[in-house]
């Protein structure tokens, strides 16, 4: 057995990841590590911290007892990640790279958060005379956060929240109530969509929108038909979304606009996507790929991406025949979540070649938006069909209201959806807001994360 396999077994530092034994210990300088497999056969280990950036193997010592806890499962590579290393008071992360044989190096050390803990909770507020709020977005230098807020008449306005000065600056909608603003950028511009003011009783229309600097929603139109609705933007000021283009609004065609000078125009993705009648358009990066999901011939609908006329199938887990592409980062990572031969949905993540899926809380999974460092956040379901807002990190899957201050949770019922997350790890939502915890009476109210 190669030393330098074992070396691998580090990411147990601070019995911090999924994949590590309970009973890791690190004491002092030494890492102690009981049960790590490694090519089928078991090891207790011992590792030594050598400053400022050296890890070194000390013993690999066979063992045949079966273990408690779930033992280190150690593949064969030579350079990995360490997600929480602890020094003082202080969390670290890094990667490692190899030296030798029983020692490897250290490099990219940035402080970070001990997993299962945030920085802070910020509650995001609601207007005056206002009933509740939702943020649904965060550009991704996370300085802009959009979404929509209610009177106490139940009207609603789509709304930008400065939670820097506890403000809430309202838009005038399109006329008809229902905001949904859906994306923010660096530049200031959000784009979501909104339903246009109609005679009582006529059916609802939805229009795709716009808006930059405190201007007017720009309404985008369609590509035919009466309905759009604008779904993702990028740092660019192009936007994508879906559009009718029959006049019964009897399909959906996934749509790529730019917004960046003039008045956008809304086109369709070229091509027939994956071969069916309706595709939908949810992200689109700073490279301008798009992340979508479209119907395919044989009816089934599949997850995608796509950039210059190439669509690209991203398949569904165990080939259940369904999945949705939801966010896509700088990288083309994408995330979203694909139905299972089980019968439930599972939120994945797929790097541009595989597929893989996240854990969850035991009912349905469906992630919302992934960051460049492929933290995900989104809403998961348990066993008792509650949801959770959640964010996926270093392995794990963790529930967002367990991780906050012990005070909000005093204010706060629970922590619903996470709806998208900024570079920097800023995570926005909504939630469940005590306004008489006495009689269990609870608001929507939008919410702020800095992990």
């Amino acid at each position: 057995m190669k030393h330098s396999g074992l070396i691998f077994t580090s990411l147990a530092l601070c019995c911090s990841l999924a994949n590590a034994a309970s009973d890791s210990t690190l004491s002092g300088d030494t890492l102690h590590i009981p049960h790590v497999m490694y090519e089928g056969k078991m090891y207790d280990v011992k590792m030594k911290y050598q400053a400022p950036d050296r890890l070194i193997l000390q013993t690999a010592t066979p063992i045949t007892s079966k273990p408690t806890n779930p033992a280190v499962m150690v593949p064969k590579n030579l350079k990995f990640s360490l997600s929480e290393i602890a020094v003082g008071s202080k969390f670290y992360k890094a990667k490692v790279s190899l030296l030798n044989d029983s020692e490897f190096q250290a490099i990219d050390v940035a402080e970070t958060m001990p997993l299962g803990t945030v920085k802070s909770f910020t509650d995001l507020g609601i207007i005056e005379n206002g009933k509740d709020s939702y943020a649904y977005a965060i550009s991704d230098d996370g300085t802009v956060i959009t979404g929509k807020v209610r009177d106490n008449d139940r009207n609603a306005f789509p709304a930008i929240f400065d939670y820097t000065q506890g403000n809430i600056e309202t838009l005038v909608d399109l006329g008809g109530g229902r905001p949904r603003p859906t994306a923010a950028n660096n530049n200031g511009a959000i784009a979501g969509y909104g339903i246009l003011k109609t005679e009582k009783g006529a059916p609802r229309i939805y229009k795709a929108f716009y808006n930059k600097s405190g201007a007017d929603l720009v309404n985008l139109g369609t590509l035919g038909g009466t309905d759009s609705r604008a779904l993702g933007m990028n740092n660019n000021d192009m936007l994508v979304g879906w559009s009718a283009s029959k006049a019964d609004n009897s399909d959906h065609i996934a749509f790529m606009t730019d917004a960046s000078s003039g008045t956008p125009v809304l086109k369709p993705l070229e091509g027939e996507l994956l071969g069916g009648q309706r595709s939908f358009a949810f992200d689109i990066n700073d490279n301008n790929q798009i992340a979508g999901v479209a119907t395919k011939a044989d009816g089934s609908a599949i997850a995608f991406t796509y950039k210059d006329g190439v669509t690209t199938e991203l398949g569904s887990l165990d080939d259940s025949g369904y999945s949705e592409a939801r966010a896509i980062n700088d990288k083309g990572e994408t995330t979203g979540w694909s139905l299972t031969t089980s019968g439930k949905y599972a939120a994945f993540m797929h790097d541009g070649t595989s597929m893989t899926e996240l854990p969850g809380l035991g009912g349905d999974t469906q992630a919302y938006d992934i960051n460049t460092h492929g933290h995900i956040v989104g809403s998961a379901r348990d066993e008792e069909n509650t949801r959770h807002a959640f964010v996926y990190k270093d392995g794990h899957l963790m529930d967002l209201y367990k991780m906050i201050p012990a005070a909000d949770k005093e204010n706060w019922k629970e922590l619903r959806e996470a709806y998208s997350i900024s570079d920097d790890g800023v995570v926005v939502g909504r939630g469940r807001f005590w306004t008489d915890k006495a009689e269990d009476k609870s608001a929507s109210r939008a919410y702020r994360i800095q992990l």
